[in-house]
């Protein structure tokens, strides 16, 4: 018992001992903590409003010159049995576009002839499957050659195209008749067959049949609402009146306005006139451009053309072929593609892309590449 008590007295001042030791070492050591403990990682900081953002509303348009299915590329599609065979090269550039629009200058028919030759112009149906598979949203059907099979030919082309989830704007058609128009072209049409001041329209979108004023549709990307509407200057004067309150009309219904026209004077390189153009197509595209139009697409002088900017706004003036059979001139065989880049509801001028291309074999577009290229870019630029 006098052992346990002495071992007792010995060890419990040591355990106290060490207890204070331990103690005063953590008090010197040890940091007080903070009220406010940082996370482990650094977290995001909430963007401040007046700093750019990285945007969800970036997009891009590609435009193309004249896609004419007609004559000897009609003739070489059905032969070949490969419909297609003129667009073959140019499936990753198109499809990766978020809009594609092309000016369609040809009827597309069940019943097309087969030739190689004359001017009145019709594709094979199956050129639309083609044209969706390629990437095609939107067709503008103003044209010269839109006619040439009638308003029969026109509605048809439209229900191939819708059947296939392209859009279309220019003429319209939505009501096929049982027999086909006599006639077959604007270019032939009376001028004054159709006075716009007694055609009195509560809907100035609602063009059934009329050569003078454009369909209406919208496209939706990104949430940026785009529109287009396409008008045909060639084989008539455009009526001004018309088109200045259809685009005035459409400018406050989407954030870009997209205008295809068909124009000027064909084999030219620079805008002009002629005898069944009387439009100057610089007069033409700079009025789109004040009434509300934020890219304008000319097409039909079968050359390519310059481009220039109006108020940060392009005009286009001509792309040159892109699908057509005119393999008589190195003229008609070379063109452009220009694809342009939006923030929201504005072009990105830096941005804009130009591809040339050359057409061969009577109707197979290609890239080009080299001194061919660069030619082509030095004339557009300048």
């Amino acid at each position: 018992m006098k052992h346990s008590v002495f071992w007792l007295c010995i060890v419990v001042p040591l355990f106290i001992i060490g207890l204070g030791s331990l103690a005063y070492y953590l008090l010197q050591n040890l940091q007080p903590v903070p009220a406010s403990v940082p996370p482990a990682f650094v977290q995001p900081t909430i963007p401040v409003a007046g700093f750019p953002l990285p945007s969800s509303q970036t997009w891009t348009l590609l435009i193309t010159g004249d896609v004419i299915p007609a004559r000897v590329v009609n003739q070489k599609m059905v032969t070949k049995n490969d419909f297609r065979w003129p667009l073959v090269n140019f499936y990753s550039i198109l499809q990766n576009a978020d809009i594609t629009l092309i000016n369609l200058e040809s009827p597309l028919l069940i019943n097309c002839p087969i030739t190689n030759e004359g001017m009145q112009f019709c594709g094979d149906a199956r050129f639309a499957a083609s044209l969706a598979e390629v990437g095609v949203d939107v067709a503008n059907l103003a044209n010269n050659h839109a006619l040439n099979y009638g308003w029969e030919g026109l509605g048809e082309t439209q229900e191939l195209l819708k059947k296939v989830g392209i859009v279309t704007t220019g003429f319209a058609s939505t009501v096929i008749p049982t027999e086909v128009e006599e006639s077959n072209s604007p270019t032939i049409q009376n001028l004054n067959a159709l006075d716009p001041s007694t055609n009195a329209r509560d809907d100035f979108f609602h063009c059934e049949r009329d050569i003078y004023c454009s369909s209406f549709i919208q496209k939706e990307v990104n949430g940026i609402t785009i529109g287009f509407l396409g008008y045909n200057a060639v084989g008539q004067r455009v009526d001004r009146k018309i088109i200045q309150k259809q685009m005035s009309a459409a400018d406050k219904l989407v954030d870009v306005l997209i205008v295809s026209v068909h124009w000027g004077k064909e084999y030219s390189r620079e805008p002009a006139i002629d005898s069944i153009a009387v439009d100057d197509p610089q007069e033409l595209g700079r009025l789109f451009v004040d009434w509300g139009a934020d890219v304008v697409v000319g097409n039909h002088p079968h050359w390519y053309q310059h481009i220039e900017w109006v108020d940060n706004k392009p005009i286009f003036y001509a792309l040159g072929n892109f699908i057509f059979d005119q393999e008589w001139s190195q003229e008609t065989k070379v063109g452009y593609l220009a694809k342009l880049q939006f923030a929201g509801s504005e072009v990105v001028k830096n941005k804009l892309e130009i591809i040339p291309i050359g057409i061969k074999d009577y109707g197979q577009a290609f890239k080009l590449e080299g001194e061919e290229k660069d030619k082509v870019l030095e004339i557009i630029v300048n």
